[in-house]
């Protein structure tokens, strides 16, 4: 009972796992925040970018798990995130590299593909670094150009990446 009166979309997000023998529950933060090591955030700017050095102060990742109850809709996506408004807006807080990546494309060709680039994220770099657990929709990471980062876990809007871009942007200065 307790589980249910801590739940807050804005704070957590709820996770539910089920086998023959267990069903469990767990509550997750859904604004998380780190720092990358060294050789781990020159080994993630390599993947992302391996022909093109990485210099802007912020990077992006929109992060696709793959199908599931909350994106599983077939029509195109009217999410805010393909907004005009989105990168622009983003630009003012600070200079960026924007990356789209995917686990599994399943469904993917509803969130405008002509639009943006959609990446598979090769050898699940990204998923294990980040997004250990399969959150439901999408979830983004925003890392500033010295591996400091904050997560958002499940569905969101460019609200939350334009929040999370000010964050690490405010810390620098």
């Amino acid at each position: 009972m307790n589980f249910y009166k801590q739940k807050n979309p804005q704070k957590n997000l709820g996770l539910y796992f089920e086998n023959d023998t267990i069903a469990l529950s767990l509550l997750i933060k859904r604004k998380n925040d780190g720092q990358l090591n060294d050789s781990i955030f020159k080994n993630l700017k390599k993947s992302l970018s391996a022909d093109v050095k990485l210099t802007n102060e912020l990077m992006v990742i929109v992060y696709y798990p793959g199908k599931d109850q909350s994106n599983s809709t077939e029509i195109i996506s009217e999410w805010n995130i393909f907004d005009a408004d989105y990168l622009k807006k983003l630009k003012r807080i600070g200079t960026y590299n924007h990356f789209w990546i995917y686990k599994d494309d399943e469904n993917l060709k509803y969130y405008h593909p002509t639009q943006v680039k959609w990446e598979q994220d090769n050898n699940q770099l990204i998923e294990k670094l980040f997004f250990k657990n399969h959150y439901p929709c999408f979830s983004a990471v925003v890392i500033d150009k010295k591996g400091k980062y904050s997560t958002y876990f499940g569905e969101f809007g460019k609200t939350e990446i334009w929040e999370l871009a000010k964050e690490l942007m405010e810390e620098k200065n």
